[in-house]
């Protein structure tokens, strides 16, 4: 408890020193709140952090730096009404994993790249442009990503695990000993290379072939249920795995599973079902397939409390003290 009121206090006052300062990192560490202004508030926040720490960053756009610790960060959400970006490549090698390294609410607009060998990253309603990896000799265990989207491309590989709760994907390439275990999510892409799906369990999943074509289908190495395939002709994607349950064999319009979506990524797209495909196609727990079922449908807002408004009198009181309303996110 005394963590979490220490994190919410150390945004209240970020966020205050927004109005004055522009970009703000906190760091919160054992109690005390240390403050950074400024692109560069996050590097200098993840230079000073140590395991265990946490980052609150302001909207706004952050130079992007690498990160080698157990620390958790987090922005004002992806689709808030000033988002918190990072912008540059950076990559995630945490090289003390006592603390697990949490990142939540941050808007990534180029690739975050995943290398080392560590346990239990997780990576909760955030945005990534593409997802990558550098070596061939990393062992990640247990990769979390829940609740987020990935437009130009997830790659999966070395001996890492991987977890997709609730997402987009635009693209999904598994290599060498990745695993993947991928539920109620939505992957977009050309399968032009059946090597590209090996290893995977999917469950209660949306395929969109993204140009009407497929020239490859899922391998056997992988496992598919109740997932269906949009805008593949008639093409049937999942006829060479060896356990297949609840997949049809036919492919389905744009128009009979979506309300709006067809098959361009936008940020303003929510990628909700029809009324008829809600209850049409059911996953393995009788909920909708897609974002919006299982057990953490898709909400892109933040977990934590934020600020909603916030009113500062003109002038002090006769006391010196200077009056502050502000409100939160429940």
């Amino acid at each position: 408890m005394k963590k979490v009121l220490l994190s919410l206090v150390a945004t209240l006052i970020a966020t205050m020193s927004l109005a004055q300062n522009g970009l703000v990192a906190s760091l919160s560490h054992e109690g005390n709140v240390t403050y950074y202004y400024g692109v560069t508030a996050l590097t200098q926040a993840v230079e000073a952090a140590a395991s265990g720490d946490i980052i609150n960053l302001s909207g706004g756009s952050f130079t992007a730096t690498n990160i080698t610790k157990g620390i958790t960060i987090r922005g004002a959400g992806i689709d808030s009404q000033e988002p918190t970006y990072i912008n540059g490549d950076f990559s995630i090698n945490i090289t003390d994993d006592t603390n697990r390294f949490m990142m939540e609410g941050i808007k990534c607009a180029n690739a975050m790249i995943l290398s080392g060998s560590y346990t239990n990253p997780f990576f909760l309603k955030c945005y990534f442009k593409q997802v990558t990896y550098n070596s061939t000799i990393d062992d990640i265990k247990n990769i979390m990503f829940v609740n987020c989207k990935i437009p130009s491309g997830f790659s999966a590989g070395a001996n890492n695990t991987f977890n997709l709760v609730n997402c987009y994907i635009g693209g999904l390439n598994q290599r060498d000993n990745a695993t993947l275990a991928v539920t109620n999510c939505i992957i977009r892409d050309n399968y032009y290379n059946n090597n590209y799906l090996r290893q995977c369990q999917f469950f209660n999943c949306i395929f969109i072939s993204s140009n009407g074509r497929a020239y490859a289908k899922i391998p056997s190495s992988s496992q598919a249920t109740d997932c269906i395939s949009v805008n593949f002709g008639d093409h049937d994607f999942f006829s060479e795995l060896s356990v297949r349950t609840g997949c049809p064999t036919t492919s389905l319009e744009f128009g009979a599973v979506f309300k709006t979506f067809t098959g361009t990524y936008t940020d303003e797209e929510t990628f909700e079902l029809t009324e008829t495909a809600k209850t049409t196609y059911l996953g393995t727990d009788g909920l909708e397939i897609g974002l919006y079922g299982g057990l953490q449908p898709y909400n892109s807002t933040p977990s934590y409390p934020l600020i909603t408004t916030m009113n500062v009198d003109k002038e002090t009181t006769p006391e010196g003290k200077l009056g502050v309303t502000i409100e939160v996110s429940k």
